[in-house]
C-alpha cells in the first residue's frame, strides 16, 4: 500500500490522508492475525514531510512462559519525518540532502529509502517498523500464565544445601549497611 506525496511535495502547508484497511498477511517474521485498520497522514511542513498515523491489529506471538502461540493486540503509532530535500535529490538522481535544517531525530538516507520511493510512502513498511518497535521481547499470553507444565516439578524440589540460608535472619542489633 502506497501513499502518493506528489501534490504535497509541491505545496508547503498541505497534507494528504488515507485510511488503512489491509487483510491479514505475513510481514517478515510477524504473522498479522487480524486486519490492519487505521489511517496515515503526510503533511508538508515546509522543510520536512511529517508522517503521522495510527493503526490497530494483532500479531501471532509465542508466549515466553508456556511457549504457546497467541494473538497479541497492538495499537500502533505511525511516525516518520523526512526532509523535502531528500525527495528532490532522489528525483534529481543524487543522494545529497540538506542537513543544515534537518531535525535531530531525522532518519538516515537508508532508513528514508526504505520508507519512501521517489514521491510515494510505503505504508506497509511504516506499519512493519511500528510493529518491530512495539513488539514485546518476552511476550506472555496472560499475566498469570503458569508456564510450562513440567516447570512445576522443579519448583517443588528444594535443594537441602540452601535450607540454612532460607532460615537466616539478620541480627536486630546489627548495624545497617549503606551501599
Amino acid at each position: 500500500m502506497y501513499l502518493d506525496l506528489t501534490d504535497i511535495l509541491r505545496a508547503p502547508g498541505t497534507s494528504v490522508e488515507k485510511s488503512i484497511e489491509l487483510a491479514p498477511l505475513q510481514l517478515d517474521e510477524f504473522e498479522v492475525k487480524t486486519p490492519i485498520r487505521g489511517w496515515v497522514r503526510a503533511a508538508n511542513a515546509r522543510r520536512n514531510i511529517v508522517v503521522t498515523g495510527q493503526a490497530a491489529t494483532s500479531i501471532v506471538q509465542q508466549c515466553a512462559r508456556c511457549l504457546r502461540d497467541f494473538a497479541q493486540p497492538l495499537e500502533l503509532d505511525l511516525e516518520a519525518v523526512a526532509p523535502v530535500s531528500f525527495f528532490m535529490s532522489r528525483l534529481n538522481g543524487t543522494d545529497n540532502t540538506d542537513d543544515e535544517h534537518a531535525p535531530e531525530n531525522e532518519l538516515t538516507n537508508d532508513e528514508l529509502a526504505a520508507l519512501f520511493d521517489a514521491h510515494t510512502l510505503d505504508v506497509l513498511e511504516l506499519i512493519r517498523q511500528a510493529i518491530v518497535l512495539q513488539v514485546s521481547i518476552a511476550p506472555r499470553c496472560s499475566d498469570d500464565c503458569p508456564g510450562l507444565p513440567e516447570a512445576a516439578n522443579y519448583q517443588q524440589e528444594r535443594d537441602a544445601r540452601w535450607e540454612s540460608l532460607a532460615q537466616w535472619q539478620p541480627s536486630p542489633d546489627a548495624p545497617a549497611q549503606n551501599n
